[in-house]
C-alpha cells in the first residue's frame, strides 16, 4: 500500500497538461502573436537583416520580431503595395 500512493501521485502528475492555460497564449493554427512571449526588454541587435513578420510588418532582425511576440516569420522585407 505505501509503494502505492507514490506511483499514483506520479501518474497524476505526469499526466498534467503543461504550458500556457492563459487567455494571452496564442492559439490556433492561424496564430500570429503570443502575447505571453512580448518582451520589451528583450536586447536585441542593431544589425539590419530583415524578416517579414506574420502580421505583414517588416522587423529589422529575428530578434526584434520575437520580442514582438511573433511566432513566425520569413526572411526578408515585406512586399510593399
Amino acid at each position: 500500500m505505501t509503494r502505492f500512493i507514490p506511483l499514483v501521485l506520479l501518474l497524476f502528475v505526469a499526466c498534467t497538461p503543461k504550458g500556457n492555460s492563459g487567455s494571452s497564449a496564442a492559439t490556433g493554427e492561424d496564430a500570429c502573436i503570443d502575447q505571453s512571449k512580448i518582451d520589451p526588454n528583450m536586447i536585441c541587435t542593431m544589425e539590419y537583416d530583415p524578416v517579414c513578420g506574420c502580421d505583414g510588418k517588416t522587423y529589422s532582425n529575428p530578434c526584434v520580431a520575437e520580442s514582438n511576440g511573433l511566432l513566425k516569420w520569413e526572411k526578408g522585407e515585406c512586399a510593399t503595395e
